[in-house]
């Protein structure tokens, strides 16, 4: 399977294990080091970072996660991925908007063979709704 797919692959892994809510899933996804970029927030390294990073989105409310690949690149042990997502975001109301932003995820393959995130990093396209 090519760098391309496998980072395809985490893609809908990712995404799945989002709206199912499946934490153990999306920091296996992660390396043990990764580090998470979050909007508004200092960077935050290791499984437990990457584990209440998006925790604390799914504790809140959001669902509906989908990505869009935008440009995937690799060399050496290295690959990266831009891309687009959308989710619906709750409001203060009790209902949800969609929301949109651009994330880079930085890939690196372990000497085991697996081809984990190393770095994520994303942001939205316009303030959060309240």
């Amino acid at each position: 399977m090519t760098i391309e797919q496998q980072i395809k692959n985490t893609d809908d892994q990712f995404a799945d294990a989002f709206n199912r809510g499946d934490l153990a899933v999306i920091v296996a996804l992660h390396a043990d080091d990764a580090l998470l970029l979050s909007p508004d927030s200092p960077a935050e390294r290791g499984s437990e970072a990457v584990r209440l990073g998006f925790k604390e989105l799914l504790d809140a409310g959001w669902k509906n996660l989908s990505f869009t690949s935008v440009e995937l690149g690799s060399g050496g042990d290295i690959a990266y991925h831009v891309g687009k997502f959308a989710a619906d975001a709750p409001t203060s109301s009790g209902g949800s908007n969609r929301v949109t932003g651009n994330y880079v995820d930085i890939y690196k393959l372990h000497e085991d063979g697996a081809l984990k995130i190393q770095v994520t990093s994303f942001n939205f396209n316009e303030p959060l709704p309240d």
